[in-house]
C-alpha cells in the first residue's frame, strides 16, 4: 500500500512540475487605414477645373493640366467625354465644367 501511494505521490508532484505556457496579451496591433482609390483623369480634370473658376479658359489650361496630371491628347479625350456625358460645355472660348460643385 504505501509502495502504490508513493506512485501516486510521484506521479502527480510529476504532473504539478510540468510548465503550463499561457500567453500574455501583447501589444494591439491597430487596422490599416483603407487605400483610397486614386482619381481617373476625368474625375482629376473636373477637380481642377473646378478650383479654378469651374471653366478652362487660355489663361489656366496650363495651370490645369499641371493640378490635373494631364497631356493635351488627355485633355482632349476628357473634355470630349465630359461633354457626351453632359458635365460639361463650350461657353465661348471656355470649356466650362456643369456638375458637382460647378452646378
Amino acid at each position: 500500500m504505501i509502495r502504490s501511494m508513493t506512485v501516486v505521490a510521484c506521479l502527480a508532484l510529476s504532473a504539478c512540475a510540468v510548465p503550463i505556457v499561457v500567453p500574455l496579451p501583447g501589444p494591439t496591433i491597430p487596422d490599416p487605414e483603407p487605400i483610397e482609390a486614386p482619381l481617373s483623369a476625368k474625375e482629376r480634370f473636373v477637380t481642377s477645373v473646378a478650383a479654378n473658376g469651374c471653366s478652362l479658359t487660355s489663361a489656366n489650361t496650363d495651370v490645369v493640366m499641371a493640378d490635373a496630371v494631364l497631356s493635351r491628347e488627355d485633355l482632349a479625350r476628357v473634355m470630349t467625354e465630359l461633354r457626351a456625358e453632359g458635365r460639361g460645355e463650350i461657353d465661348g472660348e471656355a470649356f466650362r465644367v456643369t456638375s458637382g460643385v460647378c452646378a
